[in-house]
């Protein structure tokens, strides 16, 4: 029996060891994460949101099964029973003496490693290595937004892990490996449909035009009744028998235009202790968190590094200014003017009006833009990060420019993923009324790009590996 646990437990240690040896930037990303993550600690500045994720975390488990839990954050439409599952790994970290928000973002960063993983796979498995290199899909997840999102308790990292899932997926089963593609398809459209159904929804409009495009190059049909089974009707079964009626209502009879015409204004009032004045903030929420934080928390972490690097006299410098600007406006306002090009209220298009929808879908993909206007402090920083995405566009459409005889537009799963990532552009420009959500509503857009440069250079390696083989 002993010998028999040794055993077991030196396979474990070599296989550990042999992925850690042979995925080296895979640990380290899971690491830097981590490390950031702990580093974090109960700041809610940079995702303010998280604190709604961490109530239902906290108490989804309770019974008996209601919403009550899910209604401060994101998850409203959620079966509480995928719930249940999704977050399991973090209520074992919590159970074991993990904190709550630490372990929600320990599950955040561990799926997010996974999707990663699963693309330097896919990546590996392409003999083209020149033009898929590898750094490009590593650092790609570097992308500071990206990397922040993922490292917190929110559903971004959810949806880039689903979204990896359904593509993966879906080029397994193109490889003939069905077993594996289907498991991996069904968990991650059931999953996104959870997490987000107008997501889901856009996914089965890719589907759609994936199965037609099939059929006409005569794909066999047991082979397409296995992809529609696995990708679109029993996930909808099961999410249908498992959600509740509350969550059912809540997604028919919600409307696209209802939603464009929310508020995108984010109002803070807060009281000056020295004048008694109430002043209304809009926008920089992350300056207001981060000044109070501060304040309450000098010997935390997060603090004592920002004091080293004199990055707490810098916030302390901005609050002081926006204050005074505050005193001084006859209004008791600051940061109402939303007149720029980065301004933090952001006008959405109408679905009747295809046009306009132009302009809210190029902010959405472009935006921040530096040095325009004065979005605020944390607008003003996201935007520096902005060129990062425009070269990830850049290399995307090259790469497209630059295989563009291998008849890419006749591949069912570049068509499926470009449906997809145009219907999230198109829904975004319809919906997005805020700056700052619009802004971390981009980071899902990497999955798609990622899958996109690999699948292109995939489609080249094989349409070569077709015209090389001697005809029989």
């Amino acid at each position: 029996m002993n010998r028999d646990s040794h055993t077991l437990g030196s396979k474990i240690l070599k296989i550990v060891k042999h992925f850690c040896l042979n995925n080296k930037l895979v640990i380290f990303f899971f690491l830097t994460h981590v490390v950031f993550a702990i580093f974090l600690g109960r700041l809610f500045a940079f995702a303010p949101d998280e604190k709604g994720y961490l109530f239902t975390f906290n108490n989804v488990y309770s019974l008996p099964i209601n919403t009550y839990s899910q209604t401060g954050s994101g998850w409203i439409t959620a079966p509480t029973i995928f719930l249940w599952i999704a977050y399991l790994p973090a209520k074992i970290l919590n159970l074991v003496g993990v904190p709550d928000y630490l372990s929600i973002r320990l599950l955040s960063v561990g799926i997010t490693t996974l999707s990663l993983f699963f693309f330097l796979k896919m990546k590996s498995n392409i003999k083209l290595t020149k033009a898929i290199p590898q750094e490009l899909i590593y650092f790609s997840f570097f992308i500071p937004s990206v990397f922040l999102w993922t490292s917190t308790g929110l559903r971004e990292a959810f949806i880039i892990f689903e979204i990896t899932l359904v593509l993966v997926g879906l080029n397994f089963i193109l490889l003939g490996k069905s077993k594996k593609g289907i498991s991996m398809l069904f968990v991650g459209s059931y999953g996104l449909l959870s997490t987000k159904p107008y997501l889901w929804v856009l996914l089965i409009m890719g589907l759609i035009v994936f199965t037609i495009i099939n059929l006409i190059l005569k794909t066999p049909k047991k082979h397409l009744i296995k992809l529609i089974a696995a990708g679109f009707v029993t996930p909808l079964i099961l999410f249908a028998g498992t959600t509740s009626q509350y969550a059912l209502n809540f997604i028919f009879n919600g409307s696209v235009t209802e939603v464009g015409l929310r508020s995108g204004d984010s109002i803070t009032k807060l009281k000056v202790q020295e004048s008694e004045d109430l002043i209304t903030f809009h926008g920089d929420y992350t300056l207001i968190a981060l000044h109070f934080y501060l304040l309450e928390n000098p010997n935390s972490a997060f603090s004592r590094v920002f004091g080293v690097l004199n990055l707490d006299d810098k916030v302390e410098s901005l609050w002081d200014e926006k204050l005074q600007a505050g005193l001084i406006s006859e209004s008791k306002e600051v940061g109402k003017d939303t007149s720029s090009l980065n301004g933090h209220i952001l006008k959405p298009g109408l679905i009747t009006e295809p046009w306009s929808m132009l302009w809210p879908a190029f902010v959405f993909l472009a935006g921040p833009f530096p040095f325009v206007g004065d979005p605020g402090i944390a607008a003003k920083i996201s935007s520096f990060e902005s060129p990062l995405w425009w070269l990830l566009y850049t290399l995307v459409i090259y790469q497209f420019y630059r295989f563009r005889r291998f008849k890419l537009f006749r591949d069912p799963a570049i068509i499926f993923t470009l449906i997809f990532l145009a219907g999230e552009i198109a829904f975004s420009s319809l919906v997005e009324v805020n700056l700052g959500t619009s802004f971390r509503h981009r980071s899902i857009l990497l999955a798609p790009l990622v899958f996109l440069y690999l699948r292109i250079a995939q489609r080249a390696r094989e349409l070569q590996d077709a015209e090389s083989k001697p005809a029989i």
